[in-house]
């Protein structure tokens, strides 16, 4: 057989034999100490042609010390559970908090899992026959980490002197693959309870919990799950039994707030950090010298509360001997380019409201006591409209707060607001400005207060702001986010959508042109053109046939197009990516945020999509016919089902299935009457799996579940663009 022939047989089985994309579900252990080399087990599916696992953050490195092994018997093909053994180099500078990595193999690019670093040794929970009578001896100044399986309760002991100061801090939900609530208890040597927590307002579900030992002698902790775990093995959500959770333990520094919560970029701010079981003291810090608190709307595709990540502070305490010891966990607080006012002593009416410069400007407030009320009066160009905003639950707070705002004064109607948004409990109204300025109240909606009950209250001149985000095209098959991981992988020889979705507040912004930069070698992008605003942005990035199988995290962003008269800042891009999904309906406990898109080149697929329009033009009110051309490789049977995430905005046009005979197709678009005209971009997308299978088995990538006649993460392929000329109706 000559060389020729083999390398082209190669080639076709190498096709036929394409594997689906990787799913990474946990990484054991979760966490590491800075400056070490942590060997940990990453499990998932179809980890078998991993080639590199790739971290967000920079200065960590992971190197794979062995091929993938199967983690449980009992599954072939798409349904064998892998294991990859390999070891990560932690920076001995490295920030403490939560980096993330991904697998990357030869056909697709996983979705992101946490990894915790922290400054002290870690240690992992004994095996065996462990209960309260024969606890696991904890060790102070280090990190524990376990999996806390369903029904179970964890029990480990403190021998302490009297007197003696331990804190404890535990990462649940921020760390862990599937839901845990977990709470922590401390039993005193004569079995009654010392401490107990369950939910912190710094770290929502994540317990904390610090005490002084009362008397000599063995102390019990225990670490339990508040509903015993009844959530975890829940097949409707793709739990599984990967709780893990992290408990750091000694005596180091555990404010629980701090006060002010931000401060002007660039300045050095005086925190003062209390809470702590030693009292308050401050913490000078130098803030960043651009905002990083996003301020923009997030959460538009969850729907839900997000985990947001302000600026972190860790605290920093000098110790009996001197010594700076440096806290485990963060306080948060907000850098922006607001003039920074401080709270006056009395002004709890409106008679003696506190007066704030015009312009930009934020207040540092507390609600110290049940039932206050601050007022202000805030001053701005008459006739101009002002955002009057109030950060506290997004800045830890425990205040919920109640925002009115009296822009005719107290003789009229006020503008009041408690939840900003339906999942978030933070205020913002928008008024009008008055020559005399505006009245404006702030206070605890439950009419609460206490020295924590911090807010930060801002005003800004209001005006159109936007991020970029990605729409995943596996939520057109009705795939909840937590079945993806909003990355992009372009087949070799081929082509793939990043939908980007434009997500705006304070009003809308003229057309925006995207871009991208610094992709993979052999991938270039063609940029869609909308004629109008539009909150969908099309690019299709296309490899070349010898592009070499790499990844790397880009940054889309966006600009208001030269030709419209106003001036707006470059539209940055962000990515909310949950990291655990539960009850009720889906909701993302916690989400990890990302300013960086993660685009790897994968072996070729063996088909592809083309997409043409039967007529160029069309008008506005009427039916548009569309061409779906699939190319397959010979011998590659399976069915094809076509989707059409980026088309003209009102249009719709449904999903088209292709038997693995079929090459063709024709989808019919509607166009509405009232469809912008203009020149829109048209990208189809295509998966290799059938319309029945992705109407009813919406989970393909855990265990076979909810009878699944299959288990597979899904393969994507998309055309080119393609244009339709919208007229506008006579």
């Amino acid at each position: 057989m000559s060389r020729i022939i083999v390398t082209i047989l190669l080639v076709v089985l190498s096709r036929l034999a394409h594997a689906d994309a990787p799913i990474l579900l946990a990484i054991e252990p979760p966490c590491g100490q800075s400056g070490t080399r942590q060997e940990v087990v990453l499990r998932g599916f179809r980890l078998g042609d991993v080639e590199e696992i790739l971290c967000h953050e920079p200065g960590v490195k992971v190197e794979i010390l062995g091929p993938a092994e199967t983690w449980k018997p009992g599954g072939e093909g798409p349904r064998r559970r892998e294991i990859l053994r390999a070891a990560i180099e932690i920076p001995g500078d490295a920030p403490p908090g939560n980096v993330h990595l991904r697998v990357r193999t030869r056909t697709g690019l996983s979705n992101p899992r946490s990894f915790h670093v922290n400054r002290l040794p870690i240690v992992a929970r004994q095996q065996g026959n462990i209960d309260r009578d024969h606890p696991q001896s904890l060790p102070l100044e280090h990190t524990l980490w376990a999996n806390l399986p369903r029904n179970e309760t964890h029990w480990y002991s403190l021998d302490l002197a009297a007197g003696q100061r331990v804190n404890l801090e535990l990462l649940g939900l921020r760390i862990s693959p599937t839901y845990l609530d977990a709470r922590i208890r401390v039993f005193a040597p004569d079995g009654r309870l010392l401490a107990e927590d369950d939910t912190s307002p710094t770290y929502y579900h994540d317990p904390v919990c610090g005490f002084r030992a009362k008397a000599a002698g063995r102390h019990i902790v225990s670490i339990d799950e508040t509903r015993n775990g009844i959530d975890q093995d829940d097949s409707r959500y793709g739990f599984g039994s990967d709780c893990f959770y992290v408990l750091h333990a000694g005596d180091f520094p555990q404010p629980r707030w701090l006060f002010p919560l931000g401060g002007r970029c660039g300045t050095d701010v005086s925190f003062m950090l209390s809470g702590d079981l030693d009292g308050p003291w401050s913490q000078v810090v130098r803030l960043p010298s651009q905002p990083t608190f996003r301020k923009g709307p997030v959460g538009a595709l969850h729907g839900v509360w997000p985990f947001r990540p302000p600026d972190a502070l860790y605290p920093l305490r000098r110790d009996a001997s001197g010594k700076e010891v440096l806290g485990t966990g963060p306080l948060f607080f907000m850098a922006s380019d607001h003039a920074a006012v401080a709270e006056q002593s009395e002004h709890s009416d409106a008679e003696r409201a506190q007066p704030l410069p015009a312009g930009s400007v934020a207040v540092d407030g507390t609600i110290a006591m049940p039932g206050e009320v601050d007022w202000y009066r805030i001053q701005g160009t008459p006739d101009k409209e002002y955002v009057i905003e109030v950060f506290a639950r997004r800045l830890r707070s425990p205040l919920d707060p109640l925002l009115k705002a009296y822009p005719a004064g107290l003789d009229g109607i006020p503008v009041e607001n408690d939840d900003r948004m339906g999942y978030e409990v933070d205020s913002s109204v928008k008024v009008r400005m008055k020559p005399e300025g505006c009245l404006v109240s702030v206070t605890d909606s439950r009419e609460q207060g206490a020295a924590d009950y911090a807010y930060r209250l801002t005003v800004d001149e209001a005006r159109p702001r936007a991020v970029l985000t990605t729409l995943p095209v596996e939520t057109l098959t009705h795939l909840p986010l937590f079945k993806t991981g909003q990355q992009v992988a372009v087949p070799s020889g081929g082509r793939m959508l990043l939908l980007l979705k434009v997500l705006e507040e304070g009003g809308s912004l003229p057309p925006l042109e995207p871009s991208i930069a610094d992709l993979p070698p052999g991938v270039v992008a063609e940029v869609g053109s909308v004629p109008s605003r539009s909150d969908r942005l099309p690019i299709v990035l296309s490899a070349t046939d010898d592009a070499v199988r790499s990844a790397r995290f880009v940054r889309p962003t966006a600009t208001v197009r030269a030709s419209t008269e106003k001036s707006f800042p470059l539209i940055e891009f962000h990515q909310e990516i949950g990291m655990i999904y539960g009850h009720p309906a889906q909701t993302a406990w916690h989400l990890a945020m990302f300013d960086t898109l993660a685009v790897a080149v994968v072996d070729p697929l063996p088909f592809a999509i083309d997409l043409a329009c039967e007529s160029p033009r069309t008008i506005a009110g009427e039916k548009a016919k569309l061409l779906v051309t699939i190319r397959r490789d010979s011998s590659w049977e399976r069915p094809v089902t076509v989707m059409f995430p980026c088309l003209p905005p009102t249009a719709t046009l449904g999903m088209v299935h292709l038997e693995p005979a079929e090459s063709q197709a024709t989808a019919t678009l509607e166009v509405p009457a009232g469809c912008p005209p203009g020149r829109w971009p048209l990208v189809a997308v295509a998966t290799d799996s059938d319309l029945p299978h992705l109407r009813t088995h919406a989970w393909p990538y855990y265990s076979d579940n909810n009878t699944a006649r299959e288990t597979h993460g899904l393969t994507w392929a998309s055309s080119g663009i393609t244009y339709l000329e919208v007229e506008k109706k006579p």
